[in-house]
């Protein structure tokens, strides 16, 4: 009989603790940012990619493989036109509304994401339409 009581005490020990550990997040738990819209060259292993959240107009344009090709980006609509690159295997450049590249609400806006080299000025063009 005591050893049911024991075994009975422990199951309900080891409940009440899961419970809290089951229900809240723990806290190293990173929030990954949400993104619209994504678009990569137009090679066979992309080498670039952009990224776009309408919420604050973020347009993420990173250089992701190391093969020695610049990433560039043509964003144009409504009047506006931005142009952009980043070269470097992991790096990132990021143009949004904090920082000057406001997008119409609304609006949709013509995307063209490229690789460039010496002696390669326009390669695996890729393009969308996002909305901002």
């Amino acid at each position: 009989m005591k050893f049911r009581r024991t075994l009975s005490a422990f199951a309900v020990a080891v409940a009440a603790a899961g419970v809290p550990l089951l229900g809240a997040p723990t806290a190293g738990a990173a929030t990954t940012a949400t993104w619209d819209n994504q678009l990569h060259t137009n090679d066979g292993d992309p080498g670039g990619r952009v990224r776009f959240r309408a919420n604050g107009d973020v347009m993420e344009l990173c250089d992701i493989e190391a093969d020695g090709w610049k990433v560039n980006l043509e964003v144009s609509g409504y009047h506006y036109y931005d142009a952009f690159s980043v070269g470097g295997n992991g790096n990132c450049v990021t143009h949004s509304a904090s920082n000057g590249h406001d997008l119409t609400e609304g609006a949709g806006y013509s995307i063209k994401i490229y690789l460039s080299k010496s002696g390669h000025p326009y390669e695996y063009e890729d393009s969308a339409v996002f909305w901002a």
